[in-house]
């Protein structure tokens, strides 16, 4: 059996992967650091509406509700809070972080006909559930106009 020294394309198509492979390898790493990319972070959340309700849930683990604040101004709904991260002890080695840490605000533009005076929120097991009550849509008066 002879064996073929492997090339993975022509000589300038070779050049090329190993320019774009530089490049993926630059861009994908964070800009300011990793310190700085666990330190920046906001909670996902999910927006359900039925006929009654908008209802806001997100994760917020490792929160508790001191942590956490909500505001609702002229149609906005505003959740913001901070999440401290762990002290290291001088008994422990941190191997490896990726939990997030830090302040964070998240707000969100709320539709016509919110009823912004009945607003529920509720923190159970790292989830908060905020519950915005939609107000009752009368339905413009009909008048009847004669022809002439």
């Amino acid at each position: 059996m002879t064996l073929v020294k492997y090339t993975r394309r022509r000589p300038v198509l070779s050049l090329y992967d190993d320019m774009n492979s530089l490049f993926n390898q630059v861009w994908s790493r964070p800009f300011f650091g990793d310190v700085a990319v666990r330190r920046n972070w906001a909670p996902a959340f999910d927006i359900r509406e039925t006929k009654d309700q908008i209802t806001f849930e997100a994760e917020l683990p490792g929160l508790s509700k001191k942590d956490i604040d909500i505001s609702l101004q002229d149609g906005v709904l505003t959740v913001s809070g901070e999440r401290e991260a762990r002290e290291v002890t001088e008994n422990e080695a941190l191997h490896c972080s990726e939990l997030r840490y830090g302040k964070f605000v998240r707000s969100f533009s709320l539709p016509a006909g919110v009823d912004e005076d009945k607003v529920e929120a509720k923190y159970n097991n790292g989830i908060l559930t905020i519950a915005l009550n939609k107000t009752v849509a009368e339905e413009p008066e009909r008048k009847k106009i004669a022809i002439k």
